[in-house]
């Protein structure tokens, strides 16, 4: 839900003359999704014990498709898009080689650290 609220706020906020986040569509989009997540998630503790393995009709790629679907829409140039790449490799790596789930803040971390690096570089 976090990512779906973040991508659709960064999206407005690139169609405004300011490039700010506007606090009422922020609300909008946090709260409406919210109250979906919320409803969903009781509707599928109810009928969930009927439907059974919900992998067999696919659903179990619907999150992945969802962050595709914003990376799409984020997508400007190979050039801008280094630092998913890095963060990619380096959660990856990260993932096979240490217990927990340290992948997701080594991941996060490094594509920060390269996207500071190229901001500083110039590039």
């Amino acid at each position: 839900m976090t990512d779906e609220v973040w991508a659709m706020n960064l999206a407005d906020a690139q169609k405004r003359p300011q490039k700010a986040i506007s606090i009422p569509y922020y609300m909008g989009t946090a709260i409406s999704l919210y109250i979906m997540w919320v409803s969903s998630s009781m509707l599928g503790a109810y009928i969930g014990p009927f439907v059974g393995d919900l992998e067999k009709y696919g659903f179990d790629m619907s999150f992945t498709a969802i962050f595709l679907v914003m990376l799409k829409g984020m997508w400007k140039s190979f050039k801008l898009a280094r630092p998913w790449f890095i963060s990619l490799l380096i959660a990856g790596l990260v993932f096979h080689t240490v217990e927990g789930a340290w992948y997701v803040l080594a991941g996060a971390l490094s594509g920060d650290f390269i996207r500071l690096f190229l901001c500083l570089k110039g590039g």
